[in-house]
């Protein structure tokens, strides 16, 4: 739902800030699903509340009852709905009648259902638009809104939660998962903004809610659990307004399908929906959480904490296990342990806090003298925060299990002067406080300042990792302005019009030689011959060695038909190819399906990439990397982002192979040229965005001495 005219802000007020609440379906009987909404609703800050009850029941709960919604006062705000699904479509429709400005339906049984019950959905879906109505579900368990006491769930006991000021705001499509995360919320301390269980999205989507986020002031960050968008595009532009303003944290599961066709390219068939989310997160400032705790901890060392410059931490310990593993697990997301400055090692080594026997090490152990005299973590800490080689702090403690009221560590001061320190610097510091959960007064403490604080060093090594992570997005954000759009020849637009109009699916070589040449990407002489003379020919022309492949619509994977031979020396050797080659593929397809065998110089020898495109279902244009040949496949490593995109977006992503140190050069072998790759890809992804293109392969493009070329180029036209 978008409307230009209107801010975000007023058009969820009917939603979030409604004047009055009707509940459809409200039963009196205890176990019931309208019970339970009616309790919610009764226990929110909403005055106006009116069981709506077809049994004729005068009262339920307290409440006046009315039996039909036509006997409801008009301007009835916010109607939710607890009824079969059979009955919702004409309740629905009174409801407008009354004034209805938005609206929660619970009940399942629409397009998840099938046939019928998507094409009552889609009814409903107008409905709502042409009256205006904003509808959270149907089959959802509703939503909560902290800062106006409203409880539009089935869960009553929700209410408990209300926190006034900023908190954390979290929308799901599933119920049971947005239940999963508030209760790791409420275990972390981290105050309940707004709730959201988006359900069948009838007409409110994740791109609605994070525009009305991104103006809301009472929200500190968002969570999202997402297991499909049809509109890849809408969010991504809404999730990177929104991560412009505030921290967002994303976890994605149960991916609808990237494209349903079989994939005919190399970037096709790795295009699943996992990598083109993970992309869409990338590009918008989005981090991503592989498990509901991990987005909890995310988010709470992101609200708390300032971004970071790196990833070199500083670990202050008592202890050196919890240190051991706290330190593993930040070495795997990239972070260093320095040595501290001789500044820092001088104030440590005469301050007092460390024993004499004790070297300034990192990390940096307190021994047994932390433990039972814990003021030397507050001793260190401001050093530590001092030191310019050091962006993070990870302090572990853990505890002496004294009395709840009579803990000893100087949580209040320590606090303080984290956030203090950090503020000046711009560095972080996160705490593990190792205490059972049968003693939360510890924790308390802890999170009664908001502190990042964790049960277990994992988890905070791992949160420490994703603020530096979140830190590096918003960095690359603030520098990476778009490039303008790349311009192409008119005869590029002529290719694909002619192919078109011509009825083709795929454009053959030599034509897409020709196509890469014009459209200013690299390319390999290319010749059609029809006869082992015109190879013969073509070969002495372009001088040996050369390459012969077998060119066919029915063969796009010419080599696994033995459509393909290379480094032939002389005309002897084309010839027996020719051959060969012919004998092979006729044997897969009809003779008059074979277009000819295409002559090319051999390239010399270098580092292999593939860089393709794909016109994804839900996300439109998309643009990959990854390394060339075989190995795209073998390993699994390539990098998609939305395309068009500009030179500092195609850096990253070059970078974020882990097949990286091959292209910068290893043992003696040369490096490609990455600022030349930058150009391809940003070249490759303006042409699938201007161009009707399905998908589009350059693999693989031979990087060597001073030059490239793509050695096979597979283009495949948009249905």
């Amino acid at each position: 739902m978008t409307d230009s005219k209107t801010s975000n802000l007023d058009r969820f007020r009917p939603l979030f800030y409604p004047r009055s609440v009707a509940v459809v379906g409200a039963s009196s009987k205890p176990q019931k699903l309208g019970n339970f909404a009616l309790r919610s609703a009764i226990s929110s800050g909403v005055e106006a509340i009116y069981p709506v009850h077809a049994g004729g029941a005068a009262e339920i709960l307290g409440k006046k009852a009315y039996q039909r919604i036509e006997d409801l006062p008009q301007g009835v705000d916010l109607f939710l709905f607890a009824l079969p699904q059979g009955k919702i479509l004409s309740s629905f429709e009174a409801a407008i009648e009354k004034g209805c400005r938005a609206a929660v339906i619970y009940s399942g049984g629409f397009k998840e259902m099938g046939v019928e019950g998507k094409r009552q959905e889609e009814m409903l879906r107008t409905m709502a638009n042409e009256a205006g109505v904003i509808i959270i579900g149907p089959n959802t368990m509703g939503f909560l809104r902290s800062d106006s006491r409203l409880n539009a769930t089935f869960m009553p006991g929700m209410s408990e939660y209300f926190c006034p000021g900023r908190g954390i705001s979290v929308v799901s499509q599933s119920g049971g998962s947005l239940a999963l995360i508030v209760s790791q919320l409420i275990d972390s301390g981290l105050p309940v903004g707004t709730l959201v269980g988006l359900g069948n999205r009838a007409n409110t989507e994740f791109a609605d809610l994070l525009e009305y986020f991104r103006e809301d002031h009472l929200t500190s960050g968002v969570l999202l659990f997402i297991e499909g968008i049809e509109d890849i595009r809408r969010f991504y532009h809404a999730a990177s307004r929104c991560a412009r303003q505030l921290p967002v944290v994303a976890m994605s599961s149960g991916h609808t399908a990237a494209g349903k066709k079989v994939a005919l390219s190399h970037t096709g068939s790795m295009a699943s929906s996992e990598k083109i989310y993970q992309a869409v997160f990338d590009q918008a400032g989005i981090v991503q959480a592989d498990n509901v705790q991990e987005m909890v901890d995310t988010i709470k060392v992101l609200t708390a904490c300032p971004t970071i410059g790196g990833k070199r931490a500083a670990v202050v310990t008592h202890t050196a296990g919890p240190a051991v593993i706290a330190t593993d697990v930040l070495a795997r997301g990239g972070f260093q342990l320095p040595e501290f400055s001789q500044e820092t090692v001088q104030k440590l080594q005469t301050g007092g806090a460390l024993p004499d026997f004790m070297p300034a090490d990192n990390p940096l152990d307190l021994v047994a003298l932390g433990w039972t005299e814990p003021q030397r973590y507050l001793q260190v800490l401001g050093s530590l925060l001092e030191d310019d080689r050091v962006d993070a702090v990870l302090s572990i403690y853990t505890t002496a299990l004294e009395e709840e009221e009579d803990i000893s560590f100087p949580v209040h001061d320590f606090t303080e002067l984290a956030e203090k320190k950090g503020k000046e610097t711009g560095k972080a510091v996160v705490a593990v406080w190792g205490a059972p959960i049968t003693r939360p007064g510890e924790f308390a403490a802890w999170q009664r300042k908001g502190f990042p604080v964790y049960p277990t060093p994992e988890r905070a090594g791992s949160a420490l990792v994703n603020l530096a992570r979140y830190s590096e997005l918003q960095r690359k954000r603030a520098s990476g302005a778009k490039e303008e759009s790349a311009v192409f020849v008119t005869e590029v637009g002529e290719i694909f019009h002619k192919a078109l109009s011509e009825g083709k699916e795929v454009i053959l070589e030599p034509e897409a030689t020709r196509l890469l040449k014009l459209a200013g990407l690299p390319w390999v002489e290319t010749c059609l011959a029809e006869s082992e003379e015109e190879a013969v020919e073509a070969a002495a022309r372009m001088g040996y060695p050369v390459v012969l492949k077998a060119i066919s619509e029915k063969l796009l994977h010419k080599s696994d038909a033995g459509g393909v031979k290379l480094d032939l020396q002389e005309e002897g050797q084309v010839r027996t190819a020719f051959r060969e080659i012919r004998d092979n593929v006729l044997s897969a397809i009809a003779p008059g399906e074979l277009r000819g065998i295409a002559v090319q110089p051999m390239l010399p020898q270098g580092t292999e990439v593939i860089v393709g495109g794909i016109c994804d279902e839900q996300a439109g244009p998309v643009v990959m990397i990854g390394l060339g040949g075989i190995w795209v496949e073998v390993f699994q490593d390539a990098v998609f982002r939305l395309a068009p995109l500009g030179l500092a977006e195609a850096e990253e992503m070059i970078c974020s192979l882990k097949g990286y140190p091959v292209l910068q050069g290893v043992r003696g072998q040369q490096g490609v040229d990455l600022e030349r790759l930058q150009e391809l890809i940003v070249r490759v992804g303006w042409l699938m965005h201007y161009f009707p293109l399905q998908e589009m392969d350059l693999n693989p493009v031979i990087f060597h001495g001073s030059g490239c070329g793509a050695a096979d180029a597979r283009i495949i036209l948009s249905r």
